[in-house]
Parts: structure tokens; C-alpha cells; sequence
């Protein structure tokens, strides 16, 4: 998209993230490792953990009421209500319609999408393409993952990143007030499944019958990641990201002032960084307390800068994920 037609105001924004704080201290007890060497491995001091009656659709709720309640829009006015998530409320139905109707938007379509920690990316942009069609006037972007209850509890692996949370935006035309308006200059995305074994809940989280789960040592339920071959692609596949970004919207690497990635590992961002020659100081980072939140990570980061008034106009942004599946997704906006 080189004309940047596509164009939104961010009317509010809300997160939600769970009460009970897992520390590196108290984490470190619990596997037998050094505390320390877990905010140099990560970058993360401390992660949010749901309780036993948290759910992606109450999270997403709680922060869903928050950005209405900012935008100063009735939840009966929301026309349409994605929800980013790949731990759902059921397995076999969808949780957007769930949260709607614990918002009130009682007059919304809604439906979830599923695109692991891409996912808060891609329902941005798919958020921002239905307003652009016209037939949609308030659309509500909500993100909400519970990974913590898929981590086996001795896994280092897992158990030292994930966090829970929740985010929204609601996003309507733009209107005389710019502060928080946008432009998307260019975007993109892609998968390959050929990785999708790299990171996954293997047979005893899934729709198979008993039979197909007999003998599988993997079939508990809980995350199976290969952390070094995530970090190979994050790293490989977000720098070819960035660069196509910048294709498609014309900058040069100097004319990007904000990059928001995937709060995956720090040292995954430090060496994209570094792989793309974009100073880190340009780079939102707010893993260290909360942790990698899966589709969250974007959208909270993202909030974080606009709240923080930090954004200019005329300022570019590139939204960069990569996650499970393999998929990737990323967007640049240029604030009008």
C-alpha cells in the first residue's frame, strides 16, 4: 500500500494485564537456576500470570471496557469486534462473541483470529482494512493470551518468557483530531508452515481421537518449543521484514523513528537490531515486566508510545511480529 489510503484514529486505547506477579527470584527458586542469569538470558525481571478464574474473553473484556470508557463511545455504537487469540475460552466455538456481549456491544459482529503472536498485528490490520471499506464505522481490536496455562511448570524454556495479558484499540475514521490518527504506508504478511512444529501444543491439546495420542511422549498438553531455531527465524525473518516494509513505504532506515517489535527476548530484539542497523534506542521495549505477552506484546508497546505522547506527527512506526505457526506480520504507519 504505497498511497497510504488506508488511514484510522485510534479513539481509545485499554490493556489489562493479571494481578499475580511471577518474579525472576521466585522463578529461579522453582526451577533451581540463578536468578540473574534469567533477566540476562530474557531481558525480563517479572511476568503477570492469570489466575484459575482469569479467561481470554475477561481479560479482553477488562481492557476492552478501558478503551471505550477513553474514547467516550457507548459499547452499543461498536459495529464490529475482533479478537485476537490462540488461547480461547472453548475450544470449539469462537470467544469474540463471548467477550461482545461482556462489553455490551450487543449490536457487533465478532470473530476471532488466530495468527499466535502475529496475531495482534494482523487484526490490527485487518481492523483498519474493514473501517476502510465504509461499511464499518467503529471497529474494536481486542488481543487477549493465557500462554502460562499451557507451560509445563519445569520447562526453563517457556517458563522464563510468557506472560499473560490483554490489550484493545478502538479504531474509527479520521476526524478533525490527529493526535492519535494513522496512515498505513505499508504492510505486509506471510507464513510457513513448514515450521510449525518449532513451537506447538502437540496431540493432548488438540481435536484428535485418543487413538492418535497413544505412545506420543509430547501429548500433555503444554507448550514444545525449540528456542534456538525461534530465535534464528524472529531474527532472520524480522529483518527481512523490516526491509520489505521500508520497500513498499519508501523510507530509508533513517526515516523509520519507531520500530515495535515482538516483545519475544531481548536478545532477539538487540540482534535485530543490530541485523537491520536501526539504533535500539528507537525501539519500544517494555518486556521487563511483563514479559512476551504472544499478540499482546505489539499492541501494549504500541499503546505505551501513544500514551506517552512520544509519537510526533509525520513520525513512521513499524509494527513487526513473528510468531508460532510460522507466521509474521508487520505494518508501517505514518502518524498524520
Amino acid at each position: 500500500m504505497h498511497d497510504g489510503s488506508v488511514r484510522f484514529n485510534v479513539s481509545g486505547t485499554g490493556w489489562a494485564l493479571p494481578e499475580q506477579r511471577l518474579d525472576n527470584p521466585e522463578l529461579a527458586a522453582r526451577l533451581g537456576i540463578d536468578a540473574d542469569s534469567i533477566t540476562e538470558r530474557t531481558g525480563i525481571v517479572e511476568r503477570r500470570v492469570a489466575s484459575p478464574g482469569d479467561s481470554a474473553s475477561g481479560l479482553g473484556s477488562v481492557a476492552a471496557k478501558m478503551a471505550l470508557e477513553r474514547a467516550g463511545v457507548d459499547a452499543r455504537d461498536i459495529d464490529l469486534v475482533l479478537l485476537s487469540t490462540y488461547t480461547p475460552d472453548h475450544l470449539l466455538c469462537p470467544t469474540a462473541p463471548v467477550l461482545a456481549h461482556r462489553v455490551g456491544a450487543l449490536n457487533a459482529g465478532a470473530f476471532d483470529l488466530n495468527g499466535a503472536c502475529s496475531g495482534g498485528v494482523t487484526a490490527l490490520f485487518t481492523g483498519a482494512a474493514m473501517l476502510h471499506t465504509g461499511i464499518y464505522r467503529r471497529v474494536l481490536v481486542v488481543t487477549a493470551d493465557l500462554t502460562t496455562r499451557f507451560i509445563h511448570p519445569e520447562d526453563a524454556k517457556t517458563a522464563l518468557i510468557f506472560g499473560d495479558g490483554a490489550t484493545a484499540c478502538l479504531l474509527e475514521p479520521v476526524g478533525p483530531q490527529t493526535e492519535k490518527s494513522w496512515s498505513v504506508v505499508g504492510a505486509g504478511m506471510g507464513a510457513d508452515g513448514s515450521g510449525a512444529h518449532l513451537f506447538k501444543v502437540p496431540a493432548g491439546g488438540c481435536v484428535l481421537p485418543p487413538s492418535s495420542r497413544m505412545g506420543d511422549p509430547d501429548s500433555d498438553g503444554t507448550i514444545k518449543m525449540n528456542g534456538r531455531a525461534i530465535f534464528r527465524f524472529g531474527v532472520e525473518r524480522g529483518a527481512s521484514l523490516i526491509g520489505e516494509l521500508c520497500a513498499i513505504a519508501g523510507l530509508a532506515l533513517n526515516e523509520v523513528d519507531w520500530v515495535i517489535p515482538h516483545q519475544a527476548n531481548l536478545r532477539i530484539i538487540s540482534a535485530l537490531a543490530d541485523r537491520v542497523g536501526i539504533p535500539l534506542a528507537k525501539w519500544v521495549i517494555n518486556i521487563q515486566h511483563c514479559g512476551n505477552t504472544a499478540s499482546s506484546s505489539v499492541p501494549l508497546a504500541w499503546a505505551e508510545l501513544m500514551e506517552g505522547g512520544r509519537v510526533s506527527r509525520g513520525e513512521n512506526v513499524l509494527l513487526v511480529a513473528f510468531g508460532a505457526g510460522l507466521t509474521w506480520s508487520g505494518i508501517a504507519l505514518r502518524q498524520l
